[in-house]
């Protein structure tokens, strides 16, 4: 474990959850941090930057589109000796996905992001023409292996939320997608896509990490393949699964689709005001 200190807002539950998550993000994927350039896409105030940084990452850029959180990064990782190694950018990851699009990079970071977005298709495959060997991504997903997307809307004021497009804008309109779809994707760009295994029985504060142990929420690594099948697919997912309710070996049925039992909030589209522009 590390400390991330001065990255935490100082509320004990939310150490404990940035621990939980370091466990599964970080240190089970060491192998893909280690002497690797990283990209860390969506980096927020840059706590998985250092926590690459930290655990022997060759070098690391980053992208964010809030200008207090990339400052406060750069600030951060300088005050704790690895600014020399850091590059931190500040714009539309899109934008910046494009325009470095000849770029190479071993691992890219996609961490509490993939759900506060429409196109994620879009996303993911500006990721791959970058060829990193690994793709991590945590977010929350439809509990689902049928191919669907719940959307909801989003206030763009709070930190945590998506961008703005426009000003004054109130609502934005993001996408959870299943796991059967995310799967789907991977496998279209050559990625394999496995997930972590969260087991409540090694989790000190499960309530910290609801999400995760709900199935609401994944940690997920892509990995480049042969082709583009992974015929042994269930074999990683059903432990993952079983772990957190033995129930959810059914969603392995195609007639099966859950999605519907998350008590998630959403505001549906139709109660949102959007302005036309």
């Amino acid at each position: 474990m590390i400390d991330f200190g001065i990255f935490d807002d100082g509320r004990e539950e939310n150490k404990f959850r940035l621990q939980e998550r370091y466990r599964y993000i970080i240190a089970q994927n060491l192998d893909a941090i280690k002497g690797k350039s990283v990209l860390d896409i969506a980096a927020n105030n840059g706590r998985w930057s250092y926590a690459a940084l930290v655990n022997g990452a060759e070098s690391l850029v980053s992208i964010e589109g809030r200008k207090d959180r990339a400052e406060d990064a750069k600030r951060f990782i300088a005050e704790l000796g690895y600014g020399q190694k850091c590059e931190i950018n500040i714009g539309d990851m899109f934008d910046f996905l494009h325009l470095n699009r000849d770029k190479k990079f071993d691992t890219v970071f996609c961490l509490g992001i993939y759900y506060h977005i429409m196109d994620h298709s879009r996303l993911l495959r500006l990721i791959a023409r970058l060829e990193p060997d690994t793709i991590i991504i945590d977010s929350g997903f439809v509990r689902s292996f049928r191919n669907t997307v719940h959307i909801q809307t989003e206030d763009p004021s709070k930190h945590l939320n998506a961008l703005t497009v426009f000003e004054g804008q109130k609502h934005e309109p993001v996408g959870f997608i299943s796991l059967g779809l995310m799967i789907s994707l991977a496998w279209n760009l050559g990625y394999n896509c496995r997930p972590m295994i969260w087991d409540p029985n090694q989790v000190a504060k499960p309530l910290t990490v609801q999400d995760y142990m709900m199935g609401r929420r994944y940690t997920l690594r892509l990995q480049k393949m042969d082709g583009n099948v992974d015929k042994d697919w269930i074999k990683h997912w059903m432990p993952a699964l079983v772990a957190l309710k033995p129930e959810f070996s059914k969603l392995f049925d195609v007639e099966m689709h859950d999605s519907v039992s998350d008590d998630r909030a959403r505001r549906p589209l139709e109660n949102a005001k959007f302005t036309i522009l």
